[in-house]
């Protein structure tokens, strides 16, 4: 059975998915998700092989009354992810982002939309896209 690690398992995503996915092994990162060595141990400990990762923080007045834990949440925890997955050669990372990396539309916004956060939550989500795709552009 593949070893999926779950970061958020405590957000409305992640209890979604460990409700719904019971038939799958999650190992729930309890951790800091700054804190590299903790992911780390985690990622070794479990000999996980697929990562979904959901922790951030999301209320945008949580994010606006503190703007500095959210960038290091949302932003560097994601980059520390992203750096020991592809140090240990993680098979898949999925990264849930939101639609608040564009800007405001009365019509549907699809991927092909314009990139222009809307909400400094939004800023620090798209930091981290950048990042992963920059990451996963070098190793291709």
């Amino acid at each position: 059975m593949t070893k999926i690690g779950l970061t958020g398992s405590t957000g409305s995503l992640g209890r979604t998915i460990l409700k719904n996915y019971k038939n799958f092994s999650f190992s729930k990162f309890k951790g800091d998700i700054r804190n590299k060595a903790e992911i780390n141990n985690w990622i070794k400990k479990n000999n996980l092989e697929v990562i979904i990762h959901l922790a951030a923080i999301v209320p945008i007045k949580e994010v606006n009354q503190n703007q500095k834990k959210a960038k290091e949440v949302n932003y560097f925890g994601t980059k520390n992810l992203i750096d020991i997955c592809v140090k240990r050669k993680i098979k898949w990372f999925f990264f849930s982002s939101t639609s608040h990396v564009y800007n405001s539309s009365k019509k549907k916004i699809s991927e092909l939309n314009k990139l222009s956060p809307i909400s400094y939550y939004g800023k620090t989500k798209l930091l981290a896209e950048n990042y992963i795709i920059k990451k996963f552009e070098k190793k291709n």
